[in-house]
C-alpha cells in the first residue's frame, strides 16, 4: 500500500504522471488513457485518481 500523500496539487500531478509513464514503460501502456485525464484535473479531481492510484490523501 502506498504511503499517505501530503503535498500541493502540481506535484501531485506529478507524481501521478511519473506512476503512469513507468508502468507504460513497464508493458501496461493502458495506463496512458489516464494521461489526459491527470493533466486537466483540478486539484479536487487530482485528489480522487490519487485514491484509485492507491495514494491515501
Amino acid at each position: 500500500m502506498c504511503e499517505p500523500y501530503n503535498d500541493d496539487a502540481e506535484n501531485l500531478r506529478s507524481t501521478i504522471l511519473n506512476d503512469i509513464y513507468a508502468g507504460a514503460a513497464a508493458g501496461m501502456g493502458a495506463m496512458l488513457l489516464d494521461e489526459g485525464r491527470v493533466i486537466g484535473a483540478d486539484e479536487q479531481e487530482l485528489h480522487e485518481i490519487a485514491k484509485q492510484y492507491g495514494y491515501e490523501i
